[in-house]
């Protein structure tokens, strides 16, 4: 560690205070202070292989042995201890996990050789002006602590032995799997680049074929009349305005700002933004840190017995188990003892009960390990939960605490945080097992591995580098337990550490009964005043705060509410249908919502034994993988007329645009032709100008055979459908993919730490969604509130020429043409969603807005009014009316309350729309509701 010339010169003066020696042996950069202080000093350096020359009345031991192989630093201690009796020692005890700094060691190991040679720290000296990790070794400083160490030192010194030769033996095996990991990597690599140097190869011949045609093209067209005549007009416009003169720039003036005036907006006012998509965590790998596990227990045998069984049964190496008797009576003590020799454990004992704050420094102080979780001996762990705990202190350096989700342990608890006033309880739903539970909480998680102010002190994840930073628990104050951990939390954030959720994780709290409900309540108010006065109320208001509200909790708790209704439709979709064979005909290019919702709830019945596959255009091929990349579905790139072929293998096969009915036709004139529907995801014809050939053959679509059955979304959809064409669709229900669509930790700051942002889906193509009057709603609101928001506009791209003809004068933001990812990643980075369509059939943008926590406005007309309510968890609007739509946006800009509340009460009702139920509800319109 570097330190300046003023550090030394005022730690000369300290020691001169502190100390009054008259010879000392110190650092280099110490010795001239020190002779300024009248001090005979004298320089201290490497190698120590033998006896400095003559006695010092002190040394000064700056960070000199840490990386000395052993044996040296221990010759090195021993040469110390014969020149002095008194001696200031520091070694930086971090960095483990590394071969080359295996000597870097805990302090605790260091006072092992000092004890050796009749040193002993000095409890009553703070050195830590020097740094957080001095300590002060005296000869013979008191017999009572020789006795201790000399007693402890036999057994830490072989437990750091074995503490070693297991790191060793991680760090080979971690480096095999590394290697075995890349090369798998490699190979994958490979493999894809194969894949897809294939694709540019036929995309390049297409590009090649394409560029022959125009230039055969090009060249008929400049020996025909028009050709020539377009050429004679070029010479005479160079004749008379050579290129790069005045008049060719006078003319090119004119024709910008007469003939093309209002077409084309200025270039100035947009801000293209590169969207980043959602990206998929890796596995969870078995973790390489080493971890110490301590458990305090106090009585409550079964609660204890079924922790530790738990431990056993669900954490994988490399762990220790440090066990802590805080003066259990006999039956618990001696369970305890058995325990500890079955397992290895190391245990410690009170004979009478010390309280948790003291027992818990007990075992941190017995701790070695990279990383130490604190675990209450009334708790139930499940599968994996040390390697994901782990993986997620290794996500970030910054982060220095980490814990689980839990059914009761304060803001981590899930599905519910209260009940009526006080904690939830939460008990296990019926039917499922703790091990169900933990499984359900790993396999939905994004691990977002949310930030928290507070940690419940249950399952309590420390990495040693804060140990080693701020100590220990605080034992004057918390001895007793309750509130240690929430200081310890606020002292870690103090120093720069990060406290995150493992929302993968799911650890059973049963509640204790080492206390009663009436000391638990007693301790909890002490501590909380204890607390206040430490850290001062407004921190820890604060802190509450952002745990009450935040959107990620609030989005990972409304989740796990719908985890076993999720699940039980799953069941019950491969119970009547497992085999089924399906085909959707999705003849699509770009990223789509229709095609979106398609996909993911075909991926639905794959999990419940569905065999779903996709049919599209062979000439989409080359686009559609570029918008669907990496898809979990198998495709089929053919001609619509050879759907009749391919229906021999399907046990049902589904349009999903009204021009593809037409392609089911031939298959509905065969006898034994497969099930035939038509998944009616809006009201095709509205799409069209009424009258127009694609007006009717939209309309005709819904009736064009007996056979096909009809679904829909909505009631809306339904009602349109029924009332102009007379054809009924089964309801399905609306949806969304509820998990890529949800709160996750901010990339940019939040409001009002940048301008409220608020973001419009601009579809020029599409007249229904309104591109115009989205437009002009947006430059008002900019106009009005300037650099208080920011407009964010998406789904069109920069170069669209129908762009061009919208209201462009006033700043905004460009994400262009999104995929499903990148929509996910932006609408978490928004504060408004605006959707003043003339109506729409569902409204999915609004939908994947309201999952992730934005406040949405959505049109009064079509489906959206299935899943908003207005002024509950949204404003509904009649779009009809310009003046409507602008209070509306006003009103959510201008009341911050409002649109807070909007955006809590969206994150707990969106997530009863999840895309399992209407994959199933489609497999019972198609198939009935019996077993397969």
């Amino acid at each position: 560690m570097a330190f300046d010339a003023n550090f030394y010169t005022t730690l000369a003066a300290r020691l001169a205070d502190d100390f009054q020696p008259r010879t000392v042996l110190g650092p280099m950069e110490l010795v001239a202070p020190l002779r300024a202080q009248g001090i005979q000093a004298d320089t201290l350096s490497e190698p120590l292989s033998g006896p400095p020359p003559g006695r010092y009345d002190l040394i000064v031991c700056l960070e000199l042995l840490e990386h000395l192989p052993r044996t040296e630093a221990e010759q090195a201690i021993a040469n110390l201890c014969q020149s002095t009796d008194d001696i200031l020692f520091s070694s930086t005890p971090f960095d483990f996990k590394e071969i080359s700094h295996i000597n870097v060691r805990p302090l605790d190991d260091w006072a092992i050789q000092f004890a050796r040679h009749g040193f002993f720290h000095d409890v009553d000296y703070d050195g830590s002006y020097l740094t957080p990790w001095t300590l002060r070794f005296r000869r013979g400083r008191g017999e009572a602590v020789g006795r201790v160490v000399g007693a402890y030192e036999r057994r830490l010194w072989w437990l750091v032995q074995e503490n070693t030769a297991r790191r060793e033996l991680n760090i080979e095996l971690r480096n095999e799997l590394a290697l075995k990991a890349q090369a798998e990597r490699y190979q994958d690599l490979f493999q894809k680049q194969e894949q897809e140097l294939q694709k540019q190869e036929q995309e390049l011949q297409r590009l090649k074929e394409q560029l022959a045609a125009w230039e055969l093209r090009w060249s008929q067209l400049e020996a025909s009349m028009g050709g020539r005549v377009l050429q004679g007009l070029q010479n005479l416009r160079a004749w008379i305005a050579p290129p790069r003169s005045i008049r060719d720039q006078v003319l090119e003036n004119f024709v910008q700002r007469v003939v093309l005036r209002g077409r084309i907006a200025p270039g100035a006012a947009a801000r293209l933004m590169r969207v980043e998509p959602i990206g998929e965590r890796p596995p969870v790998p078995a973790h390489a840190a080493t971890v110490d596990i301590v458990v305090c227990v106090h009585n409550a045998l079964d609660d204890a017995r079924r922790c530790l069984e738990s431990v056993v049964q669900h954490s994988t190496p490399p762990y220790a188990l440090i066990l802590v008797d805080d003066g259990s009576e006999a039956p618990t003590r001696d369970f305890l003892i058995e325990f500890a020799a079955q397992q290895h454990a190391t245990l410690l004992r009170n004979e009478a009960a010390c309280g948790y704050g003291y027992a818990a420094n007990q075992g941190l102080r017995a701790t070695t390990a990279d990383y130490v979780i604190l675990l209450n001996s009334d708790t139930v762990v499940t599968a994996e939960w040390l390697d994901r705990l782990v993986e997620c202190g290794e996500s970030n350096d910054l982060i220095g605490l980490m814990g689980p989700l839990s059914n009761t342990a304060s803001w981590q608890s899930i599905p519910e945080l209260e009940d009526h006033g006080d904690w939830a309880a939460n008990p296990l739903p019926e039917g499922v097992s703790i091990e169900q539970l933990g499984q359900w909480v790993a396999q939905y998680s994004a691990r977002l591995y949310p930030p928290l102010p507070f940690l419940n002190g249950f399952c309590y994840g420390i990495k040693r580098a804060v140990i080693d930073r701020i100590g220990y628990f605080d034992e004057a104050n918390f001895g007793a337990g309750y509130g240690e951990e929430n200081d310890f939390t606020l002292r870690a954030r103090k120093a720069g550490y990060q406290v995150a959720i493992a929302d993968d994780v799911y650890v059973h709290h049963n509640q204790s009964r080492s206390y009663s409900h009436e000391k638990r309540r007693a301790l909890s108010e002490q501590a909380g005043q204890t607390l206040a006065r430490k850290h001062g109320q407004e921190m820890i208001d604060q802190g509450v705060a952002v745990c009450q509200f935040s959107p990620v909790m609030l989005g990972v708790r409304a989740r796990s509410r719908v985890m076993p209704e999720r699940e039980k439709v799953l069941r019950q979709g491969r119970e009547r249908y497992q085999g089924k064979r399906l085909l959707f005909v999705l003849p699509i290019q770009e990223p789509a919502g229709g095609g979106n919702v398609v996909i993911d709830e075909a991926l639905l019945m794959r999990r419940m034994g569905v065999e779903v596959s996709l049919f599209n255009l062979t000439q989409h091929q080359a686009r559609f993988e570029r918008a669907y990349p990496n898809l979990e579905l198998p495709v089929i790139y053919a001609s619509p007329a050879q759907l009749l072929e391919l229906s021999r293998k399907f046990d049902a096969i589904i349009a999903t645009f009204n021009t593809s009915v037409e392609w089911l036709l031939p298959l509905a004139q065969q006898d034994d032709h497969p099930m035939l529907g038509y998944y009616v995801q809006d009201f095709e014809p509205y799409m069209y100008q009424a009258g127009t050939p694609e007006y009717q053959r939209a309309l005709k679509s819904y009736t064009l055979f007996p056979q096909l059955k009809l679904f829909t979304k909505t009631e809306w959809t339904r009602q349109e459908v029924l009332k102009i064409t007379g054809a009924d669709c089964a309801p399905i229900g609306v949806s969304l993919n509820i998990d890529l669509f949800r709160p996750r930790p901010p990339v940019d700051p939040v409001w009002p730490g940048r301008p409220l942002r608020v973001a419009a889906m601009v579809r020029p193509a599409s007249p229904y969604r309104s591109p115009k009057l989205t437009m002009e709603l947006l430059r008002d609101m900019v106009r009005r509130y300037g650099s208080q928001v920011e407009a964010v506009i998406f789904g069109v791209a920069e170069n669209d020429p129908a762009f061009n003809g919208l209201p462009r004068d006033f700043p905004y933001t460009l994400a262009g043409v999104l995929s499903q990812k990148q929509v996910a990643r932006l609408l978490n980075e928004v504060d408004v969603f605006v959707d003043v369509s003339t109506y729409q059939a569902m409204g999915l943008t609004a939908l994947e807005a309201m999952a992730c926590g934005t406040a949405v406005i959505v049109p009064a007309h079509g489906g959206a009014t299935s899943f908003a309510r207005h002024g509950e968890n949204s404003l509904v609007v009649a779009t009809d009316s310009r003046r409507a739509c602008q209070r509306a946006l006003q009103q959510l800009i201008d009341d911050h309350d409002l649109r807070r509340r909007l955006q809590q009460r969206t994150l707990q009702d969106v997530c009863a729309f999840f895309s399992e139920r209407p994959a199933s509800r489609i497999l019972e319109v198609l198939f009935g509701g019996k077993p397969a």
